[in-house]
């Protein structure tokens, strides 16, 4: 899976949070910088090839991407979803965009397709082990619809459930699951059902001690503690952050 939460290359996912008001990035026990401004989405990926997640993000208002020290350019429109992932498999994050409103995935310099529509979650991974991030969206209002380009269609989750893919079996494939607010319910597809956190977190599962399993994650901005299953508990960040841990 590509390092989108890994900003050491050490194989864990290290606790960070973007703070759009200010553009601060902060990463725990490690650095704290500068890059974006209120209304830009955080994006960190691997986009180097080298094993390290790099901060990044896209500025919905202009379709601006700046990766930390690397590179800037544009790529989208006002309103696009940023959707990064590695969609040719040469070990990259690539910069793509979904616009719902024209049923549109792009990924620079790779590929255009028609797939989806407005009100769709978003939620490339690598669904198949094949070490490339396939399209993929969420439909809610569908009674919980997941369709993945070429793979498959399945429904799983309920109105109010925010989907959270991950690879939480250690197989090398993300897995479909959501997260249910308040009740802090996790449903893995033919994996588990159980409980984690409450109505004011963000989910965020991650490969958190390195042992190539995404662990149960959760970010509760107006308690600013990050806790993860059977790993740790840590207060990092406020109410107004983003986490940019994923």
């Amino acid at each position: 899976m590509i390092a989108s939460g890994d900003y050491t290359g050490d194989g864990t996912a290290e606790i960070a949070v973007f703070r759009p008001a200010t553009g601060l990035w902060a990463i725990r026990t490690l650095t704290s910088f500068f890059l974006g401004a209120n209304g830009d989405a955080a994006v960190s990926g691997d986009y180097s090839g080298s094993g390290t997640a790099a901060a990044g993000i896209f500025r919905p208002t202009n379709g601006l991407w700046a990766i930390e020290g690397t590179t800037r350019f544009y790529f989208g429109l006002a309103g696009d979803i940023p959707v990064p992932g590695d969609y040719d498999g040469d070990g990259r994050t690539d910069p793509g965009i979904f616009r719902a409103g024209a049923s549109l995935w792009a990924a620079r310099n790779l590929t255009h397709i028609s797939f989806g529509a407005a009100g769709d979650w978003p939620v490339p991974a690598d669904y198949d082990g094949d070490g490339t991030s396939d399209i993929a969206l969420y439909r809610e209002a569908a009674g919980g619809l997941w369709a993945i380009r070429g793979l498959s269609r399945i429904y799983l989750g309920a109105t109010g459930d925010w989907p959270a893919p991950a690879d939480l079996s250690g197989d090398g494939t993300a897995r479909i699951a959501v997260f249910r607010p308040c009740s802090g319910l996790w449903a893995v597809r033919k994996i588990t059902r159980l409980y984690f956190g409450n109505c004011f977190d963000w989910p965020r599962p991650a490969d958190y001690d390195g042992d190539g399993t995404a662990d149960y994650g959760v970010f509760r901005g107006l308690e600013s503690l990050w806790s993860v299953r059977r790993v740790t508990r840590a207060y990092f960040g406020t109410a107004d952050d983003i986490p940019a841990t994923r």
